[in-house]
Parts: C-alpha cells; sequence; structure tokens
C-alpha cells in the first residue's frame, strides 16, 4: 500500500470546502418532516443559480410536464424534497471542481457527458423496475466523482484519457489501487460521507463497481453499474461488437446472477430497451449537463 498517496488524498478530501449556506439550510428544511414547500423555497429563493437549475429540471421533459413550470414553489412540489435536496447537493459537488486544469476541459466534457448519460439511464432503470427514480439519477449522475479528487490530487500523473473516459473494468481498477493503493469509486464515497450525502447514494457510489460487496442500499449500485457501462457504449457506439447485450456481457458476464442473487429482476430484452432509449434521448443529456453548469 503506498501510504503517502493515501494520505495526500485523505488530506485532499479534508480540505474540501464545507457546504455551502444554502444547500445546508435545503439539508435542514428538507430533512425536518414539519417544513413545507415554501419553508423550502424560501431556503432555496437565495441562491439564483441553485433556483434556476431546480426550475430547468422541473422543465425537463424527463419529468413529462405537460405545462410550463414558471414558479420554485411548484418546481419543490412537482420534483419532492428529496430530488431538491440531491440537486442542491450535486450542483455544490459541481462546483467544488471548477479550478480543474483547463488543459483538461476536452476530456472534461466527455466525463461529464458520460456522468449525465448514466444518471439518465439510472433513472430509467428504476422507472422500469419501480425503484426511486430521483436516488438512481442522482447516483449515476455523480457515481465517478473520485476520478475528479484524483484528477485534482495527482495532476502531473493522473492521466485524463486514460482515466476520466475509459470504462474501469477490473484491470483498471486493479491499476488504480497499485499506483493509489484505492480506487475512484472508494474515494468518491469517502467524499459524500464529508459532504453529508444520504446513505443510499453514498454506496451506489462506493460500490458500483462491486454492487455485491454492499450489504445494505446495494439496489442503486447495480443500478447505477448497468447504467455505467450502457452510457459508456452510448458514448462510444465504436466499442460495440456485436449487439449491445453481448457486448455489456463480455465485461461483466456475471451480471444476470449477480442481480438474480439479490431477487432483482434481470431480463437480456430489457438491456437492449434502455440502451435504445438513452440513444434516442441523449439530447436531454446535453440539456441537463448545460443545467447543472449554470
Amino acid at each position: 500500500m503506498n501510504s503517502s498517496r493515501y494520505k495526500l488524498i485523505e488530506q485532499h478530501i479534508d480540505s474540501f470546502p464545507v457546504l455551502p449556506a444554502t444547500v445546508s439550510r435545503v439539508l435542514e428544511v428538507t430533512n425536518d418532516p414539519e417544513c413545507s414547500a415554501q419553508d423550502l423555497m424560501e431556503a432555496v429563493m437565495p441562491d439564483q443559480s441553485l433556483s434556476l437549475t431546480i426550475l430547468k429540471i422541473a422543465n425537463s421533459v424527463l419529468f413529462g410536464r405537460p405545462k410550463r413550470v414558471e414558479s420554485i414553489k411548484m418546481a419543490i412540489t412537482i420534483l419532492g424534497f428529496n430530488e431538491v435536496a440531491n440537486i442542491a447537493l450535486s450542483k455544490a459537488l459541481f462546483n467544488s471542481f471548477n479550478d480543474l486544469p483547463k488543459q483538461h476541459q476536452p476530456f472534461l466534457d466527455g466525463f461529464w457527458q458520460h456522468s449525465f448519460f448514466c444518471g439518465m439511464a439510472a433513472r430509467k432503470i428504476a422507472v422500469d423496475l419501480d425503484y426511486a427514480r430521483d436516488i438512481a439519477f442522482m447516483a449515476g449522475l455523480i457515481h465517478d466523482v473520485g476520478k475528479l479528487v484524483m484528477l485534482q490530487t495527482f495532476a502531473d500523473e493522473h492521466t485524463p484519457p486514460v482515466w476520466l473516459l475509459r470504462h474501469s473494468i477490473e484491470e483498471m481498477l486493479e491499476e488504480e489501487r497499485q499506483l493509489y493503493s484505492f480506487t475512484h469509486d472508494e474515494i468518491g464515497g469517502q467524499l459524500l460521507s464529508k459532504w453529508h450525502f444520504p446513505d443510499t447514494l453514498i454506496t451506489a457510489v462506493a460500490s458500483h463497481h462491486h454492487p455485491e460487496s454492499a450489504e445494505q442500499e446495494y439496489t442503486y449500485a447495480y443500478i447505477v453499474q448497468l447504467a455505467d457501462i450502457i452510457a459508456f457504449y452510448s458514448c462510444n457506439p465504436q466499442m460495440i461488437e456485436d449487439e449491445i447485450v453481448s457486448t455489456i456481457l463480455g465485461v461483466l458476464p456475471e451480471l444476470p446472477k449477480t442481480w438474480r442473487k439479490r431477487n432483482l429482476p434481470f431480463q437480456y430484452d430489457a438491456i437492449t430497451d434502455w440502451f435504445n432509449w438513452l440513444e434516442e434521448n441523449k439530447e436531454q443529456g446535453e440539456h441537463l449537463k448545460s443545467v447543472f453548469s449554470v
């Protein structure tokens, strides 16, 4: 174990700023069962950027609104307290990486595109399997945040094309462990813990490459693992060798068995349907990426 690198990453996580006051207030309100949509609106309104993000997400076609949402209070009613809290946390998380070197921008654009596609795929899977769509979307969106922490900490040696854009097969995870004594999913879990993200999201991020290791709250780790690879091939269609199901099972051959072992509904045709849905809705991923960067 490379203890010096481990200490560096721990120090970097410890140095992350505390949550912005607006986000802390949003979490306080959403965790209080006696608070109302009016209370949450008053917590959100001082942050114009967050308010605009919430409005735009409420108006996204992902939510299928027949009429335009014009007010923050209506957006909160549509999205729900949990989704608003997750949006506030995730936007704050995004903002904490604004100082990454400019030369990495092309790779960061690809990284965020994959992240939003993963969030969308995870949300679609959750909807079809009757799990919480807001948790799935946010878990997919922030699943690789540990890669950004590693890029910040080891900027001179962490090669963006390799570490940001490639799918982390087992060999790459082992290489990360050999080089840094930890993997990006573990680091992501540590950062989310520091920022008091919900346990469900922490587990989904920290275990998305090995969901079988999660003892509790494991469902979203499995969903994100599958959404991750669906999003990767959506971003890199030239790498699909035959058709999408056989390509994915070539990388994750244990997928059907592990899902069924956890009593999760697994169907081969569903993978094709989810991939095709993402292909048809890619523009929404680009739209959501622009929303969060407001």
